[in-house]
């Protein structure tokens, strides 16, 4: 196994203890966290340096209208760790998603779950914000 498949499956392994795995492959873990889907790749930025690089499509198909920009970018701001977008800031619909990257060399299991889980639910968090009791 090489050292990215060792780390993918790390990370599938603590991923249950914060959402249904629902996919993935060599490269990368999809991890379903409340009404949101993440998917989580593991990126070798330069030797010795892995990072987790985290996808979390938070909302689908929205209203791209002032009241949107204005929460994501308030959600944005509040945020400790990554950051959110819309995907097409210009169109009439736009889907929101959050991005982070972060290294994970040397991190124990209990401080990358406690990442993944402080990434992920507050993801999840925001998703139910915006889209309110809808259920995606």
């Amino acid at each position: 196994m090489t050292d990215d498949a060792a780390t993918v499956a790390r990370v599938r392994g603590l991923l249950t203890e914060v959402g249904d795995v629902v996919g993935g492959d060599a490269d990368s873990v999809i991890v379903r966290v409340g009404r949101t889907r993440a998917s989580i790749r593991v990126v070798d930025i330069a030797e010795n340096l892995e990072v987790l690089s985290v996808t979390q499509l938070i909302a689908v198909n929205l209203p791209n209208i002032p009241q949107l920009r204005d929460d994501v970018d308030t959600h944005d701001a509040k945020l400790s760790f990554g950051s959110l977008r819309r995907s097409d800031p210009e169109g009439v619909t736009t889907d929101v998603l959050l991005y982070y990257t972060f290294p994970i060399g040397g991190l124990a299991d209990m401080a990358l779950l406690t990442m993944l889980h402080l990434v992920l639910v507050t993801g999840a968090d925001v998703a139910d914000h915006l889209v309110g009791g809808a259920v995606s």
